[in-house]
């Protein structure tokens, strides 16, 4: 797992974090992604074995997943986006005898 004491936090991901997160200022909304990231005990590699998800909990006032990438050039890693805590999506699925949007049978 990458070092989590150095990494750098895109400005795409702080604009998700105070779209979907938290409408704070961007030196805020920094912070609390900095300070949320440090005390994540929840971290995991995705199957593609280049990306990272961090899980914020409770207590930390935000929860929140953050993505990261190690950045060769820059030797350490990168925040890329910021979603909400909950990963509990729910999806619409489309029976099986109907097409796909823009396919015809």
């Amino acid at each position: 797992m990458p070092e989590l004491r150095n990494f750098f936090v895109s400005p795409h991901a702080v604009a998700q974090f105070q779209k979907r997160i938290a409408p704070l200022e961007g030196d805020a909304a920094l912070r609390v992604i900095s300070d949320g990231i440090r005390q994540a005990a929840n971290i995991a590699a995705l199957p593609d074995g280049k990306t990272w998800r961090v899980r914020t909990r409770r207590p930390f006032p935000y929860e929140f997943r953050a993505y990261y990438v190690m950045d060769e050039e820059r030797g350490h890693p990168v925040v890329v986006t910021i979603l909400r805590g909950d990963s509990n999506v729910t999806r619409k699925h489309r029976p099986k005898d109907e097409p796909a949007p823009g396919e015809s049978w």
